[in-house]
């Protein structure tokens, strides 16, 4: 092999090492600014530390029974009786529909429906 030839891979061999110092550095600074902008992020969120700090009270779940009227629906009672436990008013609805075996939202006046609710208070 030729000096000439020697000299050109070794320019490439070293300019290739420079290119991957060069991409390596970059990574860092990527991956220094990506942290940065979280705790950046995370540090100036608003938190309610009031709220955490007081525990809260614990609920129970109880069941009571109502007579449907003419008129009410399913939605009408889930407005009524859904407490903040149950994450929205149909899966509430779902919850009435298996308690009371319905396969269909349709009740009918005079029919009685076992209705679940949370409350603060313990009832023995």
């Amino acid at each position: 092999m030729s000096t000439n030839a020697k000299k050109r891979k070794s320019l490439r061999e070293r300019l290739k090492i420079q290119r991957r110092k060069l991409q390596i550095r970059a990574a860092a600074a990527l991956l220094s600014l990506v942290a940065v902008t979280f705790l950046l992020i995370f540090h100036f969120t608003p938190q309610n530390t009031q709220a955490d700090s007081e525990p809260k009270a614990p609920t129970y779940k109880y069941y009571t029974s109502i007579r449907v009227s003419s008129g009410d629906t399913l939605w009408d009672i889930a407005k009524e009786y859904r407490t903040e436990e149950y994450s929205d008013i149909s899966s509430y609805i779902a919850e009435v529909r298996e308690i009371n075996h319905l396969s269909s939202n349709q009740i009918t006046d005079g029919m009685y429906l076992c209705i679940p609710y949370y409350s603060e208070e313990y009832k023995s």
